[in-house]
């Protein structure tokens, strides 16, 4: 009985935590989990680690997510699991843009979390394919035919990054301007990251 109730208070210390946001977290996700969303690892950052108590200005994480050389980073999606607000404001907002130390923006470009506005609930990282084309002219006889050719499909850097040194996946976000992102009183978000060694 007493394992039991040891096993109950554990349980409930964790849900506890992960209710009340006792820090960002990012950890490897369970082997069902990767499967399913394709990710390997997530952070999760709640409205408490947001803590700046200037009006208008945004505050970036840089703490959350270290990244080693030679590592392969994808930002796969991010889900907001309880939108954000500060509870005094209408038009409030909360944005946020993921990047790194060379491209702010290079996993997510700006994206609303804020329940007073159009908050977006899930959003898949920035994946782009450039194409490459071509035009061939084909002359038979007196008809000439114009044929335009996919040459290549070619990734752009853009959403994901091999790492040649260390550097840090960097969380901006921004308040409207009448609030701070100290004011905020709900709000989590979790960043799906597929992570090569």
């Amino acid at each position: 009985m007493k394992r039991i109730l040891s096993a109950i208070a554990v349980l409930a210390a964790l849900v506890l935590a992960a209710n009340h946001g006792w820090g960002a977290s990012f950890r490897p996700l369970p082997e069902q989990e990767q499967a399913y969303i394709g990710a390997t690892h997530v952070a999760t950052i709640g409205y408490a680690d947001l803590t700046d108590t200037n009006v208008n200005t945004a505050q970036t994480l840089t703490n959350v997510v270290s990244v080693e050389a030679k590592q392969g980073v994808q930002l796969v999606a991010m889900q907001l699991i309880t939108a954000f607000n500060a509870g005094n404001n209408a038009t409030g907002s909360v944005a946020v843009i993921v990047g790194d130390g060379t491209d702010t923006d290079l996993y997510l470009t700006s994206t609303e979390l804020n329940s007073n506005l159009t908050e977006v609930w899930l959003k898949y990282g920035r994946s782009v394919q450039a194409a490459t084309s071509g035009v061939i002219t084909n002359v038979i006889g007196a008809t000439t035919n114009l044929i335009t050719v996919l040459t290549a499909l070619t990734d752009d850097v853009t959403g994901r990054k091999l790492y040649t040194a260390s550097d840090t996946i960097d969380f901006t976000f921004t308040p409207n301007a009448v609030n701070s992102l100290s004011q905020n009183t709900a709000g989590e978000v979790r960043f799906y990251f597929k992570i090569i060694r």
